[in-house]
């Protein structure tokens, strides 16, 4: 029994010392992004007759 318990130690010691280390480190300046975007736009509106009759009262109303 005692010869069992004397390499204990011995074999936790190894694999502790076996851990890998695993570190993340950030860059000391901010990440910068440039894009240069062009957005158009194309938009079409269809109204039905009775919703023209609406807008066109609405806009002659309108001071």
């Amino acid at each position: 029994m005692k010869k069992l318990l004397y390499p204990l130690p011995f074999f936790c010691l190894i694999l502790t010392a076996c851990s890998p280390k695993i570190q993340l480190e950030t860059p000391p300046e901010g990440i910068t992004i440039n894009m240069n975007v062009v957005v158009d736009h194309k938009i079409e509106v269809q109204m039905d007759k009775k919703s023209r009759a609406v807008i066109k009262t609405i806009d002659q109303k309108a001071p």
